[in-house]
Formats: C-alpha cells, sequence, structure tokens
C-alpha cells in the first residue's frame, strides 16, 4: 500500500505545478490586457480633451482676431498710411508690449483692446461646458512682431503673430497633455 501511496503522489505533483504554472499564465494575460486597456481608454481621454483644448484655443483667437491691430488704431493717430509703423506701440528687449494684464473679455479689469494688450496676460481660466459637466482649460497668450519671413522682429512691422497656448487644469494639479495646445496666427495691418 505504501507503494501505491507513493505513485498517486508522485503523479498529482507534476499536475499540481502545471495548475499553478497555468494560472500565473492566465492571471499575467488578463493583467497585461487590463494595462492594455487602460492605456487605450487614457490615450483617448487624452485626445477629446485636446480636441476640447483647440476649441478653447480657436475661441481665444477669434477673440483676439475682432481687436485693433495697434492702440494707434484705436487712438486715431494711425491713418491707415505705410509711415503708421512709425506710431505703432514696441518696447525695447524681449518683450516687445506690456505684460501681466487681466483682460476684461476673461473677467478681468484691463480692457485689451488692440491685440498686443493680450501678449503675457495673466492666465485665463476658460471653461468647456458639456451639458451639466464643465472642464476647465488655462490659456495663455503671445504676441510678436514678425517680418515678411515669419521671423521674430524687434522693430514694428506691418504683421504680429499671436501665439495661444493652452492646458488642461484640474484642481490636483495633474495634467494629461504632454505639450500644451497651441494654435499660432499672423495678423495683418492692411494700409
Amino acid at each position: 500500500m505504501a507503494l501505491s501511496h507513493r505513485k498517486r503522489n508522485g503523479r498529482e505533483m507534476p499536475q499540481t505545478m502545471l495548475a499553478f504554472l497555468a494560472l500565473i499564465v492566465v492571471g499575467t494575460h488578463a493583467l497585461n490586457t487590463q494595462r492594455y486597456e487602460m492605456l487605450v481608454q487614457q490615450r483617448d481621454i487624452t485626445r477629446e480633451l485636446e480636441e476640447m483644448a483647440g476649441s478653447i484655443a480657436l475661441e481665444t483667437m477669434e477673440i483676439i482676431r475682432t481687436r485693433a491691430f495697434d492702440q494707434s488704431v484705436i487712438d486715431g493717430t494711425a491713418t491707415g498710411e505705410s509711415t503708421d509703423i512709425g506710431v505703432m506701440e514696441i518696447a525695447s528687449g524681449e518683450n516687445q508690449f506690456a505684460t501681466n494684464q487681466h483682460c476684461s473679455v476673461f473677467g478681468g479689469a484691463d480692457s485689451c483692446d488692440d491685440i498686443d494688450d493680450f501678449h503675457g496676460m495673466q492666465t485665463a481660466t476658460r471653461p468647456f461646458v458639456m451639458g451639466l459637466d464643465t472642464l476647465w482649460f488655462n490659456v495663455d497668450v503671445d504676441v510678436h512682431y514678425v517680418d515678411v519671413s515669419m521671423n521674430h522682429s524687434a522693430s514694428a512691422t506691418p504683421n504680429k503673430e499671436v501665439t495661444v497656448e493652452v492646458t488642461d487644469f484640474w484642481p490636483n494639479g495633474t495634467s494629461y497633455f504632454a505639450q500644451p495646445v497651441t494654435l499660432s496666427r499672423v495678423f495683418s495691418y492692411e494700409f
């Protein structure tokens, strides 16, 4: 009897090991499948958020586009001639325009009535409403004079490049974006 008992244990041992190995393989496969599905879902969420951010960037660009080209146009010192370039606002250094304005169109107190008023403005937090939910995005704007080759210019030109950067805003500070959604346009002064 002792001999038959050993044979039975000898056969059960490899079956137990194979069952345990099969369990590990199935568990690893299930974990990898779940990880893949999570990555696909996160990628899809990021794409949706980027689409929303693109809409916010486009809306912001349209707001800026409706403003006067320069303060001299508003003041009446620009007359629609090529000589108007000489009266257009520009400061020396890296920031060609005043910065840190809190534009009224984004809830602040500053009028921001010409294109360069948006340069270096205080970061605006803009809503994207989806039914009962609202997502928030941070908007930053840079404005620079550019020459005919679309390179930044140290002097006033009839062309201003506006760059809008949008990032997703979450209370805990995390972001789904690897980099901001950026939209650039060049606006020209018409003589």
